[in-house]
């Protein structure tokens, strides 16, 4: 079957002349979107991947420029799948100033380096952070291994205060690190990590658990990026686009939308079933299109109104304190509308009257609720879908 890029041709005209912002995974999602050959799609994945390290690069600048022109031309040239296919294979280099000529495989490979002390306490400080942070979310989904995972988040602080600490030399970091790694709670969190990615293959791409019983770790990996792209694609095809963005700042739990409901005039018309039901479609959302990527929350754009995005989050209230006090991961969701160029959360102190306010968090939440509902595994409960339609 011969296939052709009438359906969405416009978006890559846009792309070749600038008229949008060049997004190499909205570019992917298109391109896998329109055509059926999975070979396109490898083809055009792995020299994305070699623009991503051109970036990062500030002396190969005119090398991204070229491989990113060349990339985006050939799709806003349509033709069948092979043709494109063909125009693809051809970019196997790229040329420097002086000529020479440099296989782009050379840099899907990163080159290995030595850290000064420095670097290496600026590496520990995010791997830590990113460890403590990632074992407080599988709380959410792993209840039952919760004593174990809040032991390794009190090593992760007390090795977060010595790295922080420069009378501790690198060498005496590394040893502590070494030895965590080594402590029964940390094997605990790393055979945790796996059955996430397990149960994700399971849960949304149908893998039975004989079949995951027969896959290595790498096979584990390779299935869910490919299940993610595809399942990217049909959050596009329903409206909806998963971003790739830095949203830090923006990751305090929402003051109504949160999944223990204070905001008790909001909530009010809300029975058991529909708090039940949010509580488990954010906790399925972020499961899908955050967690593998290491991330307790997901941001969205809707296509229909691209000045409109939606957070999916799970948010700590406070650190537990020293004791038996459980560790609690809060579902909630947070809109926003990008003004001037922020992105601004819908809250209540900036709308007005509660009337109003309540409006507009269902406004800004339809669009997405309506285009979840259309993905498989991401669909909106009945009752919830109900609630967010219905006037106050």
């Amino acid at each position: 079957m011969v296939a052709s890029l009438q359906q969405n041709q416009s978006f890559f005209r846009d792309l070749q002349r600038q008229a949008v912002d060049f997004d190499s995974e909205r570019l992917l999602v298109e391109v896998e979107a329109q055509f059926e050959s999975p070979a396109l799609v490898e083809e055009l994945h792995w020299r994305l991947s070699v623009l991503h390290e051109l970036a990062e690069q500030r002396s190969l600048q005119e090398q991204f420029e070229g491989l990113r022109d060349r990339l985006t031309g050939i799709f806003a040239g349509g033709g069948s799948e092979q043709e494109l296919l063909d125009r693809l294979r051809a970019i196997s280099a790229i040329e420097t100033r002086d000529g020479r000529r440099i296989d782009l495989r050379h840099f899907l490979v990163p080159e290995r380096r030595l850290y000064s002390e420095p670097e290496y306490r600026a590496a520990l400080e995010k791997k830590v952070a990113n460890t403590e942070a990632h074992a407080l979310t599988l709380t959410a989904y792993y209840p039952q291994e919760e004593s174990a995972l809040r032991h390794l988040v009190k090593l992760m602080q007390g090795l977060a205060g010595k790295v922080r600490d420069p009378a501790v030399r690198a060498r005496t970091l590394k040893s502590i690190e070494d030895n965590i790694r080594e402590m029964p709670p940390f094997q605990a969190y790393e055979a945790l990590k796996e059955r996430f990615l397990r149960d994700w293959l399971a849960r949304f791409a149908g893998i039975t658990e004989r079949q995951l019983a027969e896959l290595g770790p790498a096979e584990v990996q390779r299935l869910i990026v490919e299940h993610q792209r595809r399942q990217s694609t049909q959050l596009v095809q329903a409206g909806v686009k998963l971003l790739d963005s830095d949203v830090s700042e923006h990751l305090g739990i929402h003051d109504t939308l949160e999944g223990e409901f204070r905001a008790e005039d909001f909530w009010a018309r809300a029975n058991v079933a529909v708090k039940r039901s949010f509580n488990q479609w954010v906790l399925r959302i972020v499961q899908a299109a955050g967690m593998a990527e290491g991330r307790r929350y997901a941001l969205f754009q809707s296509l229909a109104d691209p000045e409109s995005y939606l957070l999916a989050g799970l948010g700590l209230p406070e650190l537990p304190l020293p004791g038996d006090d459980p560790i609690r991961m809060v579902p909630y969701l947070k809109p926003f509308a990008r003004k001037a160029g922020y992105l601004l959360e819908v809250r209540h102190r900036t709308v007005g009257d509660r009337e109003t306010y309540h409006e507009q968090l269902r406004h800004y939440a339809l669009p997405f609720v309506f285009g979840f509902d259309r993905v498989p595994n991401l669909e909106v409960p009945r009752e919830l879908r109900n609630f967010f339609q219905s006037s106050p």
